[in-house]
């Protein structure tokens, strides 16, 4: 017989303390879907930061990066909010940067991939030493 799911409650001050915190941080109708998508994962409270904040900063706050993440990987985003065991911002930015990681692996050993397809084969290489040598001869 398996357990039934343990759900996340919050108190009627709580509820309404986060609400106050989203409308206090002045943020803009594009948080609205993951908002709502990270409440019904159990993340009421707005993240930390400003909308002064930005992802370039020596150390950018949560909500730039996942302002960032909303504009520019909503996918990974949304994996990494309904991902089992996350339940605040700061497990959802684990995500999010562990994905971006190892994508860009894949990026970097598909680049390098691709510059070994320029490189010539050592029977390419003698060949074009021999023509090299030719044309010196030649001349």
């Amino acid at each position: 017989m398996t357990s039934p799911t343990r759900q996340r409650t919050y108190s009627k001050d709580q509820w309404l303390g986060a609400q106050d915190a989203w409308a206090d941080g002045d943020f803009s109708d594009e948080w609205t879907p993951w908002r709502r998508l990270a409440a019904q994962q159990g993340i009421l409270f707005p993240p930390e930061g400003t909308k002064y904040d930005s992802w370039g900063d020596d150390d950018p706050s949560q909500r730039a990066i996942l302002i960032r993440a909303i504009r520019e990987t909503p996918e990974l985003l949304r994996y990494a909010i309904t991902s089992k065991g996350v339940h605040s911002w700061a497990s959802v930015i684990a995500v999010l940067v562990r994905g971006r990681d190892e994508t860009r692996d894949i990026i970097a050993a598909d680049e390098a991939a691709e510059d070994r397809y320029d490189e010539p084969t050592p029977k390419q290489a003698t060949y074009a030493l021999k023509q090299i040598l030719d044309i010196i001869g030649d001349s």
